[in-house]
């Protein structure tokens, strides 16, 4: 009896201690997630902009001053695939590795941890406009754009098959 009660008081300290990492924890909308968890999460983020589903585009997205982003899901309901963010009209910030102020930006939006992985994330592949880095936890894809400068999120699991899309998509119109 000693040894159950004494195992029942682990586990509920246990059970007790993940209960507070888990609302201690700042959430961290990434790819792999719910869409509803990123919408919540996007809300608590001031630096972004409120999402609104886009059937066309696939995915929730939204603008706030020279900030866009948006998450690409699998349905209305689903899973998030990727996440992007593109910023307009600044000059200064380029997501590269090397610039500080597009790391700070993604400190600043997700945590230390999200933009370390893409400072320290290593140089794959430039196919078009796309350069494609692979971290720790997830793989990145920047671009120069119109305008501005881009970064998407990816699942580290489906790197090679953007590339693979992109390699295609040089010799084969697709849709964008």
């Amino acid at each position: 009896m000693l040894k159950s009660s004494k195992f029942n008081y682990l586990f509920n300290v246990t059970l007790s201690a993940i209960a507070i990492i888990l609302t201690v924890t700042p959430a961290n909308a990434l790819p792999e997630q719910n869409i509803d968890t990123v919408v919540k999460w996007a809300k608590t983020r001031p630096q972004l902009p409120t999402l609104r589903y886009n059937s066309e585009a696939h995915g929730y997205e939204g603008t706030k001053g020279k900030l866009y982003f948006y998450a690409d899901v699998t349905s209305e309901n689903g899973t998030v695939t990727k996440e992007g963010i593109t910023v307009s009209g600044d000059s200064s910030l380029k997501f590269t590795t090397k610039n500080a102020k597009a790391v700070k930006l993604l400190q600043n939006i997700y945590n230390a941890n999200i933009a370390n992985d893409f400072q320290k994330s290593r140089y794959i592949t430039k196919v078009g406009r796309d350069q494609f880095y692979r971290g720790q936890k997830f793989a990145y894809i920047t671009a120069e754009v119109q305008g501005g400068s881009s970064l998407q999120i990816i699942s580290l699991n489906k790197l090679q098959g953007f590339i693979d899309n992109a390699k295609y998509c040089q010799t084969n119109q697709c849709d964008i």
